[in-house]
């Protein structure tokens, strides 16, 4: 867990609260470089939502630019997606 990542999620206006949650859960998940691979059934149950909310969330996070996932496989095996966080422009203002 990275706090100063913690931090800098509870700053950073997303627009929405389900959201939010999803990006300080991915903050909480994260190492002090920002990375994390926890997968999207993981943070549904943390954060008490639906796995399909959580995919819509971390698309929205990914447009305003505070997320970049990559996709990662094994062979023909799915892996958990690897997720970088960007959150160095501290409080920025997402598209609501």
């Amino acid at each position: 867990m990275s706090m100063e990542l913690m931090v800098k999620a509870m700053k950073t206006k997303v627009g929405n609260p389900l959201r939010k949650l999803v990006l300080i859960k991915l903050a909480d998940n994260a190492s002090d470089q920002g990375e994390c691979w926890p997968s999207y059934q993981h943070i549904a149950d943390q954060c008490e939502i639906a796995r399909s909310t959580v995919k819509a969330h971390i698309r929205e996070l990914e447009k305003a630019g505070l997320v970049r996932r990559e996709f990662r496989r094994i062979g023909e095996l799915n892996q958990s997606n690897l997720f970088h966080l960007n959150l160095s422009g501290g409080a920025g203002a997402a598209p609501v």
